[in-house]
């Protein structure tokens, strides 16, 4: 499975993540495609994850899930997104949110069209 990891998780936990998983695909926002698209919007960035076949995992709940919802009720396909948020999982601390990433991943199929949620380990 290869992953994008938003600008709101920290870059640290791309390290953390191959450390756990020295063979998985994952790149951070600011680095994919020469950072090109770290300002883009939500749904070019879902559309090139679609293209890549590249699951989003964000903490973006303010507009990804309303994004989502548009693309459904249009019948358009998203590669996946893997939502986290503060209380669950912080973000800026990268062995935690590798952990329950790791955990996640080791649960979950095939992503398309999918949102899942990061959980505390101990859940």
């Amino acid at each position: 499975m290869k992953l994008l990891l938003d600008v709101h998780i920290k870059r640290a936990a791309v390290t953390a993540l191959k450390k756990r998983v020295a063979a998985i695909d994952v790149v951070h926002l600011a680095d994919w495609r020469g950072g090109a698209f770290r300002n883009a919007e939500d749904a070019e960035i879902l559309k090139l994850c679609f293209e890549e076949n590249r699951v989003l995992v964000t903490y973006d709940q303010r507009t990804i899930p309303s994004l989502l919802r548009l693309w459904a009720a249009e019948e358009r396909p998203h590669a996946g997104v893997i939502f986290g948020d503060q209380q669950s999982v912080p973000a800026n601390e990268p062995g935690v949110f590798a952990s329950a990433l790791v955990k996640l991943l080791a649960e979950t199929g095939e992503m398309t069209n999918v949102v899942r949620y990061l959980r505390r380990e101990s859940d």
